[in-house]
């Protein structure tokens, strides 16, 4: 079986990806998920904090600082949305974007605590080009 190179997707260019050092807190209950998830976000630069549930994902809120948020909607410990809704509140997560991940189709109208939607399973370069707009959405605002 060949090895899965996520950055393999990503078009190999010498300057610096615009993703390098951007601080991703990523909740995702399936291991496999989140061992993917966090060799995609490596693959593009970016430092990822991951974690399986929406507990870890406040508790580590109050610990540590956040640029954008990737929210599982189908976690077992509590809604995503919920989840959401609770991390714009806290410390580390207030006021960035949160980024649903989901296996559910996008709504024409996205609930307002999400900057953004992706739908699994998405490439890496999908990943790529929804952190990056709304990581330059976030810079904008500061």
């Amino acid at each position: 079986m060949p090895s899965f190179d996520p950055a393999a997707e990503m078009p190999h260019d010498p300057t610096p990806r615009p993703l390098d050092g951007l601080r991703i807190l990523a909740v995702e209950d399936h291991a496999i998920g989140r061992i993917l998830l966090g060799a995609m976000l490596e693959g593009i630069g970016a430092t990822t904090t991951l974690v399986a549930t929406g507990e870890e994902a406040t508790k580590i809120a109050d610990r540590e600082t956040f640029d954008v948020v990737l929210v599982d909607l189908g976690l077992p410990d509590v809604a995503g949305d919920r989840l959401a809704l609770a991390l714009s509140g806290h410390r580390g997560t207030a006021g960035v974007p949160i980024v649903a991940v989901t296996g559910r189709e996008r709504p024409t109208v996205l609930p307002p605590v999400f900057r953004d939607w992706l739908v699994k399973p998405f490439s890496a370069r999908e990943l790529h080009t929804v952190l990056s707009a709304v990581a330059g959405r976030a810079a904008e605002r500061g």
